[in-house]
């Protein structure tokens, strides 16, 4: 009967032990993303335009969670409008030990999806934008990395 806590202990521990950790997201990353904005969407019979995002993300982490703020967001679109200076906070991060990476800009309808290698991770990006017919979604790409210079 002694032997049973032990050999109950051992198992957690082996348990534990077998458990692959999380991937690291947390820290500075160089954050790009380009979306198309449908027609219509700012102005009538108007054609689609894209707009690129480029800043910085700093990203905290606790196991499989994580949140941040981005700041320094420039905007640039093909219909002219340039923009910068941009700053607000990531919510709703979230990671799987396999690299799978989630998270949202400021509310849930800006909405990033894709994986992490390492010191990169990008995938696809959803923004539920309400323009002159109603609720309408831009889509495109994401991308981010570790350090100064992106490859």
């Amino acid at each position: 009967m002694k032997r049973k806590p032990f050999a109950v202990v051992a198992a957690l521990l082996l348990a534990l032990s077998c458990t692959e950790p999380y991937p690291a997201v947390s820290g500075d990353w160089r954050y790009a993303s380009s979306l198309t904005y449908p027609s219509d969407y700012s102005l009538p019979g108007g054609p689609p335009y894209v707009c690129s995002y480029t800043g910085r993300l700093t990203l905290g982490q606790n196991s499989g969670i994580f949140d941040g703020t981005y700041d320094s967001l420039a905007i640039s679109c093909s219909s002219g409008g340039v923009s910068s200076g941009f700053n607000g906070t990531v919510i709703n991060g979230t990671l799987t030990r396999d690299g799978i990476v989630a998270f949202a800009f400021d509310t849930p309808s800006w909405l990033s999806v894709g994986t992490l290698h390492g010191d990169s991770m990008g995938g696809s990006v959803t923004d539920s934008v309400s323009g002159l017919s109603g609720m309408e979604l831009a889509s495109g790409t994401w991308s981010a990395c570790k350090g100064r210079v992106c490859k």
